[in-house]
């Protein structure tokens, strides 16, 4: 049994007059290499239920690495999606709850682009909403944030700050403990930009609040770890600045709090961890691998003689592409690869003298005028927008040069019409048309291009394309050439090959982003992309010196990072403790070096799921005098939710509301498919018509209501009730958070609601 806990109260530290005001802590694989002192009994994870300080529960298999020893990610893009666990109790609310923490992440720039002191962020971004303090509610977008700072590779630096690296009893005493315990107490916060040479790099400080620590030990036996712990304390309780990243930890955000966005800290923690070395040439570099599945484009094959390379006429390819089907286009051009395509339709129709031209998406009926019906075959030309994946442009002019010649056969002009024929061959100068023009070649090896060693030829080539020929009885003719100009290039090249990467010395990637799956390119059942991802991405290693950028091509079978949701009251045996969630992080050791921790990178795959809790409602009944009820119970534990600081009533999960809507979104087939909208560009008129398959129309369109609104332009974008979104945007932006929702006529109505992005160019 436990028989005595003794506290000590340690301010050494302060006496060496440290003046660093901000910290992170570098999260990694707990006791490995030379961490092998981070145990349990000394206060590290798994943290049960033990009724011991820290007071929480944490059973992940990470602890607090030293600098030069951190994990991070290194590819930009990072896939995550949603599982039928999650949805099913969460609904179309929770997914968007979680997808506006990674809009929080995707916010952020290239990390070298803010200030050296990031007052650009605040010291704090707690904020309450006291209804849903009332409610006892836990918010669902903040706890998600907080659980990706780790899945960045930041730890919780207040519990981290002051940590235990030795306990021991003194040899020789015969004193029971809690006597003759001695301690040897580091820390694991370090300044987030580097220190003058008269200042350590290691701070007591977060968001500008000092700490200090007491040890609290635990005796008795049998004892569950841990035995002791170096808890935090602050020096101002009541002016605390606790980072996101410790939103889960030892200053887990209160019932009812939420937060409005990253900490100092927390963006100072991801710059050092992440920064390409612009903002300070003493940024880290990690001596990694590149992300699984990821192969690296290499020039360095090379064959005697080298193969050839001819471009081909940009221009044949762009007028191609403005009239020919996706499967028509690539007939006319063996191994172009179609990223996307978008189809609109003009429609004349003349009315007296007057002809009226229409320009509408393909799917609205009737287009913009309700009067043209059956477009489709009514005079309606079909006119294609797409985006290649594997063309490479050598040459491009927004221009094309081309020449009208005229040839005809028959008397001199102004003679007898008898007078002998004679041939005249007539070219007006150079023109100029409103069509690009240029060369270009086709990627043959996916998307992996080939060197360029040198240019062995360039051709002028003139094509002539017959418009009009007139062949008169008596044998004169009068025929009309367009003649056009092209360039094109022979190159002599090493092709390129995908290798398995090998280790390197590389920068951060900067910037990360985090993309929505599809959920038409989701299999629940097995976890894998119907159609797999291919991502291609940019590394700079350091080599001999010098600074080289290596290509990547990242195949992906399936998310990055997967959400779900799973009963986690652990009962009795475990002192009926309930986990807010569960959550993994993959880290790769493959590249330490002896004696040392770290550093490693974190990668991707099914292991770094993240579950929460769907138990659902829970009541703490004990003794006969608390088992009347729900009245007598001990307490409630957390319900989650979803709040904000507006006046707006906080959402509660699970809701029937947004289980109905899930329930119809899946029989309801809504396009485009989220998550995301067509891309528009900025000044430009933006037209998108959503269709509907197996509801009941006519349909109503409208915003949800705790959707973000449309972009503003001029005029703004507007969604009409019948599912049109028109306007001219005017800034160029990415928009998040857009719930788009649709009201069938079937009896009774039948609700579906999707999630959107939108991005202006």
């Amino acid at each position: 049994m436990r028989q005595l806990t003794k506290y000590f109260l340690l301010t050494g530290f302060l006496a060496l007059g440290l003046q660093s005001a901000w910290a992170f802590s570098l999260l990694g694989p707990e006791a490995n290499g030379g961490d092998a002192w981070q145990v349990n009994a000394n206060g590290y994870n798994p943290i049960l239920n033990s009724g011991a300080p820290p007071f929480f529960l944490d059973s992940l298999s990470a602890a607090p690495k030293n600098l030069g020893e951190g994990y991070r990610r290194n590819t930009p893009l990072i896939y995550y999606t949603f599982d039928a666990s999650f949805s099913d109790y969460f609904g179309s609310n929770g997914e968007a709850a979680v997808q506006s923490a990674f809009d929080i992440l995707n916010g952020l720039t290239n990390m070298d682009r803010y200030s050296t002191s990031l007052s650009e962020f605040p010291l704090n971004s707690e904020s309450e909403n006291y209804l849903a303090n009332a409610l006892g509610l836990v918010d669902l977008k903040s706890t998600t944030l907080a659980l990706l700072m780790e899945q960045l590779g930041l730890a919780d630096p207040v519990r981290y700050m002051w940590v235990l690296h030795d306990r021991l009893q003194l040899p020789g005493c015969t004193v029971a403990c809690p006597a003759c315990m001695e301690y040897l107490v580091t820390i694991r916060n370090f300044d987030y930009f580097p220190t003058p040479l008269d200042q350590i790099q290691y701070s007591d400080y977060i968001n500008n609040e000092l700490y200090s620590y007491v040890i609290s030990e635990i005796c008795g036996s049998p004892v569950a770890p841990p035995n002791a712990d170096a808890i935090e304390l602050p020096a101002d309780p009541l002016n605390l600045n606790p980072p996101v990243a410790s939103g889960n930890g030892e200053e887990a955000l209160p019932m009812g709090f939420f937060y409005t966005g990253l900490t100092r800290d927390d963006v100072g923690g991801l710059r050092w961890l992440y920064s390409t070395n612009n903002w300070d040439t003493t940024s880290p570099q990690y001596r990694e691998s590149a992300a699984a599945g990821s192969l690296l484009f290499s020039t360095n094959f090379t064959l005697t003689p080298p193969p050839l390379l001819a471009t081909s006429n940009l221009n044949v390819l762009v007028l191609a592409a403005m009239t020919n089907s996706p499967a028509a286009l690539q007939a006319l051009f063996p191994g172009l690869s179609v990223d996307s395509t978008f189809l609109y339709y003009t429609n004349m129709v003349s009315v007296g003298s007057v002809t009226f031209v229409t320009v509408f998406p393909y799917g609205y009926p009737g287009g913009i005028v309700e009067a043209v019906t059956n477009y489709v075959t009514n005079n309606a030309v079909p006119i294609y927008n797409f985006s290649f994946d594997n063309v490479v442009t050598n040459k491009s002019y927004a221009k094309t040069s081309y020449a009208i010649q005229t040839v005809t056969f028959g008397p001199p002009i102004g003679q007898p019409a008898d007078s002998p024929f004679i041939l005249v061959t007539n070219t007006s100068p150079v023109l100029q048309s409103n069509v690009v023009s240029g060369d270009f070649f086709i990627i043959t090896n996916g998307t992996c291009g080939p060197n360029i060693i040198q240019t062995i030829q360039t051709n002028v080539n003139v094509f002539t394309n017959n418009s009009v020929t007139v062949v008169n009885p008596d044998g004169s003719f009068f025929i009309q050439n367009l003649i056009s100009y092209f360039t094109n290039y022979v190159f002599a090249v090493n092709p390129c090959t995908l290798v398995t990467n090998g280790v390197g010395d590389y920068q951060g990637v900067g910037r990360l982003q985090f993309v929505r799956v599809r959920d038409d390119n989701y299999d629940y059942l097995n976890g894998q992309f119907f159609v797999p991802i291919t991502n291609q991405y940019t590394m700079v290693v350091i080599t001999n010196g010098q600074l080289v950028t290596q290509t990547f091509q990242r195949v992906l079978a399936g998310p990055d990072l997967v959400f779900g949701a799973a009963d986690l009251a652990a009962g009795p045996s475990s002192g009926n403790a309930v986990s807010e969630f569960t959550r993994g992080v993959n880290f790769n050791q493959a590249n330490i070096q002896p004696g040392l921790a770290g550093p490693g990178t974190i990668d991707p795959g099914s292991s770094n799921a993240v579950v929460f809790d769907k138990v659902g409602p829970v009541f703490d009944n004990q003794s006969l005098s608390q088992l009347n009820g729900p009245n007598g119970a001990n307490h409630g534990f957390f319900v989650w939710g979803s709040f904000d600081g507006t006046t707006n009533p906080p959402v509660i999960y699970p809701n029937g509301a947004s289980l109905a809507n899930l329930a119809a979104s899946s029989l309801v087939q809504i396009s485009p498919p989220p998550p995301a909208l067509p891309n528009g560009t900025n000044r430009v008129a933006y037209n998108v018509a959503f269709t509907v398959t197996n509801a009941t129309p006519p349909y109503t369109w409208t915003l949800a209501p705790n959707s973000a609104g449309l972009p503003y332009g001029s005029p703004n974008l507007t969604l009409s009730p019948g599912g049109l979104i028109s306007g001219t945007p005017t800034n160029s932006a990415t928009y998040n958070n857009i719930l788009i929702q649709m009201t069938d006529s079937g009896v009774p109505p039948r609700t579906v609601q999707m999630i959107y992005s939108l991005t202006i160019n």
